[in-house]
């Protein structure tokens, strides 16, 4: 079985190993797992430190050539070692990379819309092409990859890329049986205020209700279009939910139920 398994920075506490401890056994288990992990959290403290404020837009961070810097060094560095270190820890063999290792995501400046003018974003990403083979050759060689959403353009510069739309592009280069979001929030919710208002399967239909009416907001955005191109990409199910739901993986895998949202075509 292939699984790609997408982190907020809100689900990366190393005081807490509980959630990697079950990734760690998956892998013990011989499933075939790669973690793609984001930092928003952390790459918004580490900017206010230096001064610099925060810009989003649909979701995605404004990234000039300075912040890009810091963003590469906290992604790619502090957070992606970090996190080899627990599985390490854990007893499992992982290795750090970004998307700009081994070509793995390369990409291009994305420019979003609005009025039919293109919004510079500085150095944001969108990705062009996977070249999965590095993942592979990890698999083969028994190492877990750690994968931080960093591509590279055609002159090798760094791109700033939602990590959610690099777990959902390497999901189809790999040909996943699995991809798995896991942010701050229980799945997607008809009332961003209640959290108890969560919808369990979400078909593409009402996606674009929901957006209609206005109710969803922020990084769920690029999610959900990610979601929906991954399962026509040809992976076979995509899931949405909380992070302390990664301890009940091993009940999902089994073909049991876990709180958060199942997105359909």
């Amino acid at each position: 079985m292939k699984i790609v398994v997408k982190i907020g920075g809100q689900n990366i506490d190393f005081k807490n190993e509980s959630y990697f401890r079950v990734l760690a056994q998956l892998a013990k288990e011989g499933i075939k797992l790669a973690l793609v992990h984001g930092g928003g959290t952390q790459i918004t403290e580490f900017l206010e430190k230096e001064g610099r404020e925060s810009q989003f837009v649909e979701g995605l961070r404004v990234t000039s050539p300075q912040d890009m810097e810091i963003i590469e060094m906290v992604l790619s560095g502090l957070l992606n070692k970090m996190l080899v270190g627990i599985f390490h820890h854990q007893g499992v063999p992982a290795c750090g990379i970004s998307g700009r290792d081994g070509f793995l995501l390369e990409g291009e400046k994305y420019y979003p819309t609005s009025g039919g003018e293109k919004i510079d974003l500085g150095r944001v990403g969108e990705i062009k092409k996977v070249n999965p083979r590095l993942v592979h050759i990890l698999w083969e060689g028994g190492f877990l990859p750690v994968i931080s959403p960093v591509a590279a353009d055609k002159e090798g510069e760094s791109l700033n890329v939602n990590a959610d739309w690099a777990a959902a592009r390497l999901a189809v280069a790999l040909q996943a049986d699995k991809l798995l979001f896991f942010s701050d929030t229980p799945g997607v919710l008809r009332d961003i205020e209640d959290r108890d208002s969560l919808i369990e399967t979400l078909s593409g239909a009402e996606i674009e209700t929901l957006k209609k009416e206005g109710k969803i907001h922020g990084g769920m955005i690029p999610k959900l279009k990610m979601a929906e191109e991954a399962l026509r990409g040809g992976v076979k199910e995509v899931f949405i939910g909380e992070g302390k739901e990664m301890e009940n993986l091993p009940l999902f895998l089994a073909g049991g139920k876990i709180r958060g949202t199942k997105v359909v075509l």
